[in-house]
């Protein structure tokens, strides 16, 4: 492998991190406001409340983005863990794709919140996609 080849998804990666770090702190560190605009009616997960979800589900994007960024800082680009980092975005499309799918009182806020991350995250996977077939062509 050498720079040009891994140049793509390395820099998706940062990409990845930076989103994922931003993203999962405003999440948590405003997770009753979220989760007040994103449901008509209190919605509880597994007993846990909304918005105490979201703050969890926030402090994990932040360590995956933490996991993106080390991943990215290997001076050897490490291609079984972007396969992981690209399987885990596919799982959270899906995972977004199935919530909006689930009879929920979301609000238009809450549909057009996990419809716009969902849609970012899957252009990452595109682009971690794209990367690791560059990098599999590369010998």
């Amino acid at each position: 492998m050498n720079a040009s080849s891994d140049r793509l998804l390395r820099r998706t990666l940062w990409g990845n991190a930076a989103f994922s770090i931003v993203s999962g702190a405003v999440l948590a560190i405003f997770a009753r406001p979220f989760a007040d605009a994103a449901a008509q009616a209190p919605v509880a997960v597994m007993g846990f409340d909304l918005a105490v979800v979201f703050e969890l589900l926030g402090l994990g994007v932040v360590a995956f983005g933490a996991l993106c960024a080390w991943v990215a800082s290997r001076p050897a680009l490490a291609e079984g863990w972007a396969r992981m980092i690209f399987g885990a975005d596919l799982a959270w499309v899906a995972a977004s794709v199935l919530v909006l799918a689930l009879p929920a009182s979301w609000t238009t806020a809450g549909i057009a919140g996990i419809g716009v991350v969902a849609l970012i995250v899957a252009d990452i996977a595109i682009l971690e996609y794209l990367g690791l077939r560059r990098l599999g062509s590369a010998t």
